[in-house]
């Protein structure tokens, strides 16, 4: 059931990514939001820094399957936190990815 939550999560976080941003809009995107930095509160980047979020996405999801599947023979509890934990972050980064987007 988590690994289902989790496949369907990463495709939506993929999708948004790579669906919504549009590099021809602007050459730069916004990256961060730091009120302490002198002059402009957001810090710009290059497109890949967007990409980067889905494979993050990708990343993180495999790795959590190999080590829950790893783990639970030895500890359930601990290979469900593995993959709630999972989730979680998933759900996270697909909300930065769209807001970041979304600031464009």
């Amino acid at each position: 059931m988590l690994i289902t939550i989790i496949s369907v999560l990463v495709v939506i976080g993929v999708s948004v990514v790579l669906l919504r941003f549009d590099v021809s809009r602007n050459p730069t995107t916004i990256v961060a939001y730091r009120p302490n930095v002198s002059g402009t509160q957001y810090l710009s980047g290059k497109p890949i820094d967007i990409y980067s979020l889905a494979l993050f996405m990708v990343f993180s999801s495999v790795a959590a399957v190999a080590v829950s599947s790893r783990v639970y023979t030895v500890k359930k509890p601990a290979a469900l936190f593995v993959l709630t934990s999972t989730v979680f972050l998933l759900i996270i980064s697909t909300v930065v990815a769209n807001s970041l987007i979304s600031i464009q």
